[in-house]
């Protein structure tokens, strides 16, 4: 079997235009199970023929339009060509800009306005084009910078990338995002009510670059959640000049006003509700993360677990199973006394427990160690503990992990990734900010306004 590729160009003045891109052979005789259908290889190869002819066409296109005056509709001359690289998704192509001459009834302005126009400037100040932009902004965001340009290269017919023009790239983008952001109106209309806000948040810890004197950076996140409305944000205190007030305005653009109460809800942590604390300079309801108090009480109940199914365990089972049972029922309904006190006697029931094999005093200690975990979390969170089960049921959120999806791929090192990454404070809030107008759909609406 032979394929021909032929791709025909209309032109708006009627003129056609065929460029012949190849041909694939694909012989029965001699065909594998890999040799079915479009490789990749054969994939990439086309796309770039294919954008090497549309581009080529559509400048020539744009020239010629380019060359009537608006004014008096006559057609300016050619000045001269230069050479100009273009680098686009599908490829780097090497294309002959025009610069056209000024037409003579604006001959008056020429000082003013300058020497022969270019058309491409227009299109292509960065010499690239915004969809490539955007791609290596938000797979910079997404994974390291090697790993983003080794993605665009395993799957695209791209010019060689270079880990640095992606994180340059993603530092251009977050900027235009925080512009674009200070530039939005913050307060809301007087006709408009003030919705109850809920600000999800939660941090990852990243290791410094050698040459900065701090070791580690805080990167926090986060989402705010209004009654028909939310906003995702991220920031690095260390590169932020006043993160209170980057978070006064995502809070502002939700329709916040001082006199509402802000509910926030996070790990424990107590910089993550402070910090919303100075934003707000008000009134500010803590949560703490019904996930990470889930978390805690699996460990104690896969602890005692362990000591149930030890050889030599010797105790009464039903005065460790009952109490490791009832914990989540008891912190759900918020009775954290009745859970704490659960706790303590599965403390004590571990210390009187007498046995001389040494899996099952090691299975006990692991279960003390456990209660101890969970019972310091709650005696240090105790203002931040409700009923969690009336909020579920009411339908209020109880759980962080709708901030938590902004950490994963930011560099949270809590499952052991990217511990060998290397981030500077700016360059994290770059891939934090960039990280969060990903989630929340403003990347695309700030190339869109670049684009106008």
């Amino acid at each position: 079997m032979e394929v021909r590729i032929i791709v025909e160009t209309t032109f708006e003045n009627g003129t056609t235009k065929r460029h012949r891109l190849g041909r694939l052979s694909r012989p029965f005789r001699r065909t594998q199970p890999e040799g079915f259908g479009l490789l990749l290889e054969d994939a990439k190869t086309i796309l770039g023929q294919l954008q090497s002819a549309i581009l080529h066409d559509q400048i020539e296109e744009i020239s010629e339009a380019s060359r009537i005056c608006p004014d008096c509709d006559g057609v300016r001359a050619i000045h001269d060509y230069r050479s100009r690289v273009l680098d686009t998704l599908f490829g780097r192509f090497e294309v002959k800009a025009p610069r056209i001459r000024r037409c003579a009834c604006n001959a008056k302005s020429d000082v003013v306005l300058g020497g022969p126009l270019s058309p491409l400037a227009h299109f292509f100040p960065d010499r690239s084009t915004p969809e490539l932009r955007r791609l290596q902004a938000e797979l910079g965001a997404r994974h390291s910078f090697r790993e983003a340009v080794r993605i665009l290269e395993t799957f695209l017919p791209c010019a060689k990338q270079v880990n640095t023009s992606v994180r340059n790239r993603l530092g251009k983008v977050a900027r235009e995002i925080c512009d674009s952001e200070q530039n939005e109106p913050l307060v809301p209309s007087a006709a408009e009510e003030a919705p109850a806000l809920t600000v999800f948040l939660d941090g990852a810890h990243i290791r410094c670059r050698p040459e900065y004197q701090k070791r580690h950076l805080d990167v926090v996140v986060g989402k705010i959640e209004g009654h028909d409305r939310c906003r995702r944000f991220g920031l690095v205190q260390q590169a932020v000049l006043s993160p209170a007030s980057q978070l006064r305005q995502h809070l502002r653009a939700l329709g916040w006003d001082h006199e509402q109460t802000v509910t926030v809800i996070s790990d424990g942590e107590p910089a993550l509700p402070n910090l919303v604390r100075n934003a707000v300079d008000g009134k500010v309801r803590h949560i703490l993360d019904w996930w990470h108090i889930s978390m805690r009480i699996q460990h104690v109940e896969n602890a005692v677990k362990g000591l149930l199914q030890s050889r030599g365990f010797s105790g009464i089972p039903v005065l460790f199973k009952r109490p490791a049972e009832t914990l989540r029922w008891y912190l759900w309904h918020g009775k954290v006394l009745t859970a704490t006190t659960s706790l303590q006697w599965l403390i004590v029931d571990c210390t009187r427990l007498n046995t001389d094999d040494r899996m099952a005093a090691e299975a006990a200690r692991r279960v003390q160690a456990r209660c101890r975990d969970l019972y310091s979390y709650l005696a240090n969170n105790m203002d931040s503990l409700t009923d969690y089960g009336r909020r579920y049921r009411t339908g209020f959120p109880i759980s962080s992990s709708r901030a938590e999806g902004c950490v994963d791929d930011i560099g949270n090192t809590r499952m052991g990734k990217r511990r060998r990454m290397r981030w500077s404070p700016n360059g994290a809030h770059r891939v934090a900010v960039v990280r969060a107008a990903v989630l929340d759909g403003r990347l695309t609406g700030a190339y869109q306004r670049a684009a106008a």
